[in-house]
């Protein structure tokens, strides 16, 4: 869901910033901050930015907006680990065969 955070502090790391940030919540919800690796700061503290975030795991944010974000890198590993796990219960139900066969 898209929504906004509050930018609260950085850190400096090599060649970027590690920054924290808020995110505004609805009333009653604990806060969640999260954090970003960024090569320049999104303003002074304070600062209100875009992010999308999922509300049942809102330390996973990222900011920006939908549109905005691509996961072309995380492409690769989610068709790794699927073909992996679909190999894997493959196997297990030719086994599962061969044990009811012998």
């Amino acid at each position: 869901m898209d929504g906004q955070a509050v930018y609260a502090f950085h850190e400096y790391v090599t060649n970027s910033h590690r920054v924290f940030l808020d995110i505004c919540l609805p009333e009653g919800q604990p806060r969640a901050r999260f954090h970003e690796y960024m090569q320049a700061l999104p303003g002074p503290e304070g600062t209100v930015v875009p992010v999308v975030y999922d509300s049942r795991k809102p330390k996973r944010a990222k900011v920006g907006v939908r549109a905005e974000l691509d996961y072309e890198y995380e492409w690769g590993s989610v068709l790794l680990l699927g073909a992996g796990g679909l190999i894997l219960i493959f196997a297990g139900v030719v086994l599962c065969l061969i044990d009811a066969l012998v």
